[in-house]
């Protein structure tokens, strides 16, 4: 108590000498100082308690576990006609300690065998052979049959390299044996050879004779150890620190005027100090990080109104409106809160007006520039193709008035000229259908159709055509495919991908036309073989005004306008389908698939 009661004292003096700037700082802070303070102390304390009782206290712990063991075994060997073989054996064995049986002057005694040994006569010659016992752990009686392997030990003896009772192992050793070296038999045990005591295993163990020689050169006086094991019993036991190991000795007396000697080793409690102070530096090291983590926390709860309000005024500051203090419990706290978040909502209700009307303008805006940008769009594009055509029907007319021109050829260029306009019509056409999809406020007309049949009506005007040119027409259509769309720009698809396959497919080449019906969709596909697309065009033919490069077909009248494709992909595209050309194997493949969810 005196010695808590001085340490209280020390850490009252060491706080007196706290610097005043200790005081000014945060409630948070002063409380991780004063604790890790509290536990640098207790560690310096528990280190000084460590050093001055422990040796002391685990001495009489392990002195209290073996004691109840001990006197047992002291009873035991007490007992008359008793072996002290066997209760030694299992006393040493299950307490790992070391026990001799020494005389009135503490000299070890002999044994009346100096070695365990059984005889074993075999069944094939009936030898005998003396084996030394190379484990204790098997009681081996009289009548035992085993089968061994042997080697020569001396010219007496023989060691065990194999030792079996029917299938169990009860011993193998290490060392190789062969039939060169080993004698192989099969017997039964006819006698036992045990010592009386085991003072043959201890008698040369180091610990062993170091307190033996200090008890028969009296260097241990047993009079100052004396303690009595049980009612009237007396006997001695002293710690030993100086040996090769730490340890217990115990001293009894047994009722045949001898003695034995029992020695417990014990860990040698500086390592042990030395781990649990090495384990100590860690949990306090984790105990510190933990205070400060959490010194780091309570400083959060501590400040954290403040903060919020703070915080709350600094993104008001930014104009972000979308924000609002927490109300705490605290009067003045939540005060500043409610009137801080009424400013809040207040502007951020005013500029979210100002921003309503903003988006108005600019839509409005957007909407002008993009119907502005599509007029322009349209102008340059029917300016930029109508140019050629014009420019034919202009040098055609003036070279018909001005008579360069001869008579006969006038017919057919008056024909050339309404080919040409028809051309410019029908581009003139596509293009205000491409503007009116790009328009927003273009609805479609939605009507419900058979997609199966407008196709095959299609298929037979070109039957003409197909017959011409000897195509294969593979037609897989099912019956009565009907589909939500418009029905105008549909037909626009079809017939364009018709016209496409027809023109540019080589005469006696396979066209396959598919139209199938599935549980959300409807998949459109027209394959032509014969011919394929390089693939370095496959990206641009969507492109408006894009021609692929002519190919090489006698049937190909002229080139296209180049938006036929472009109107197409207007067109699948506002009905919100999924569509494309690709390469197929010598073919082309064009396809769709109209959802029928978004129809």
């Amino acid at each position: 108590m005196k010695f808590i009661k001085s340490g209280a004292n020390k850490v009252k003096n060491a706080f007196n000498f706290i610097p005043k700037t200790f005081r000014k700082l945060s409630i948070s802070t002063q409380l991780t100082i004063t604790i890790i303070l509290l536990f640098a102390s207790f560690f310096v304390l528990q280190s000084i308690l460590n050093n001055q009782f422990f040796k002391n206290y685990y001495a009489d712990r392990e002195f209290d576990n073996i004691q109840s063991d001990l006197v047992n075994y002291i009873n035991t060997l007490n007992e008359p006609d008793t072996d002290y073989y066997d209760i030694m054996y299992d006393f040493t064995q299950e307490n790992n300690a070391h026990s001799v049986i020494v005389d009135g002057q503490y000299r070890i005694l002999n044994s009346s065998f100096t070695d365990f040994t059984i005889t074993v006569e075999s069944f094939t010659d009936n030898q005998s052979y003396t084996i030394l016992v190379p484990e204790n752990n098997f009681d081996y009686t009289i009548g035992n049959t085993l089968t061994l392997s042997l080697y020569e030990y001396n010219e007496s003896l023989y060691a065990a390299a194999l030792i079996k009772n029917g299938d169990i192992v009860i011993y193998e050793s290490d060392i190789a044996c062969s039939d060169e070296t080993c004698i192989s038999l099969s017997g039964n045990v006819i006698s036992v050879q045990k010592p009386n005591n085991l003072n043959y295993l201890f008698k040369e163990n180091l610990l062993v004779e170091t307190e033996i020689n200090k008890l028969t050169s009296g260097a241990i006086n047993l009079d100052n150890h004396r303690y009595e094991y049980t009612e009237g019993e007396i006997a001695y036991w002293y710690r030993s620190n100086d040996g090769p190991q730490d340890a217990l000795v115990f001293v009894h007396n047994l009722k045949t005027w001898n003695w034995v000697v029992t020695i417990v080793p014990i860990a040698d409690t500086d390592d042990i100090i030395s781990i649990i102070s090495n384990y100590n530096y860690y949990v306090y090291a984790t105990a510190i990080a933990i205070i400060i983590i959490w010194s780091f926390r309570l400083s959060s709860i501590i400040s954290k109104p403040t903060k919020n309000i703070e915080a709350v005024a600094r993104e008001i500051a930014q104009l972000n409106f979308n924000v609002e203090a927490h109300e705490y419990n605290n009067r003045e706290h939540a005060s500043l809160s409610r009137s801080i978040n009424l400013i809040t909502r207040n502007l951020k209700e005013t500029l979210l007006a100002i921003n309503t009307k903003n988006k108005e303008l600019t839509d409005l805006y957007e909407e002008q520039s993009r119907q502005v940008l599509l007029k322009k769009r349209l102008v340059s594009s029917i300016s930029h193709e109508l140019k050629t055509p014009l420019m034919i029907m202009q040098v055609t007319i003036q070279g018909i008035l001005d008579d360069i021109i001869a008579k006969k050829d006038i017919d057919n260029e008056l024909e050339n000229v309404l080919d040409e306009i028809n051309k410019s019509s029908l581009m003139i056409q596509d293009m205000l259908q491409i503007y009116r999809l790009d328009n927003a406020e273009t609805d479609l007309e939605i009507t419900h159709f058979n997609l199966s049949h407008i196709t095959l009506t299609f298929l037979k005007e070109f039957e003409h055509t197909i017959k011409k040119y000897q195509f294969d027409c593979d037609i897989n259509i099912q019956d009565q495919v009907f589909i939500d769309a418009d029905e105008k720009l549909i037909k626009r698809v079809v017939s364009n991908f018709l016209t496409n396959a027809i023109k540019y497919t080589p005469k006696q080449e396979r066209i396959y036309i598919e139209i199938s019906e599935h549980p959300d969709y409807v998949y459109f596909e027209l394959s032509n073989y014969g011919i394929t697309i390089d693939n370095d065009e496959l990206d641009n033919i969507w492109m408006p005004f894009y021609r692929l490069k002519h190919l090489n077909k006698e049937e190909a009248q002229s080139k296209g306008s180049g938006i036929g494709l472009y109107l197409v992909s207007e067109i699948l595209t506002a009905h919100n389908a999924e569509f494309g050309i690709i390469n197929l194997d010598n073919g082309v493949k064009a396809w769709f698939k109209l959802q029928k969810k978004n129809l």
